[in-house]
């Protein structure tokens, strides 16, 4: 009994790691990251500040970036409180919230971007940059 029991527990650890393992999201690197937003030219609002230039943004874009360690499959649950049940989540290398950006179908959202959050923690950034674009402009 004790043997059939350990096969049924590695072979469940074992598709466990698969699952874990087979995620859809990469490692950006801070050149690469920053290569993505020249190009997808997002545009300096007013509200940022008058002294904001397009490589100041980027700048405060990467930084923010930093958070999700650059990894485009990174999910964050915020509780309310410590030990409290989980209000929000944020998604993707920028960090983007199911209450605002993206809608989770867990709880209501603005879903300003128009996208389900699951498009944020994938290996495409563009369409994260996209959201941001959107985001920046509804300001």
């Amino acid at each position: 009994m004790k043997g059939v029991l350990s096969v049924k527990m590695l072979a469940a650890l074992a598709l466990v790691l698969l699952v874990f393992g087979a995620t859809d999201g990469r490692i950006l690197s801070k050149c690469e990251l920053k290569e993505e937003l020249e190009a997808a030219q997002i545009p300096v609002i007013r509200a940022m500040g008058n002294k904001m230039t397009v490589d100041d943004l980027i700048a405060k874009l990467v930084c923010m970036a930093s958070a999700s360690g650059f990894n485009t499959s990174y999910v964050k649950a915020i509780p309310a409180k410590p030990k409290a049940p989980v209000i929000r989540q944020l998604y993707g290398v920028f960090q983007l919230s199911d209450q605002l950006a993206c809608d989770s179908g867990m709880k209501p959202s603005l879903n300003v971007c128009n996208m389900s959050c699951s498009a944020l923690i994938d290996d495409d950034v563009t369409d994260d940059i996209a959201c941001l674009k959107t985001m920046i402009s509804s300001m």
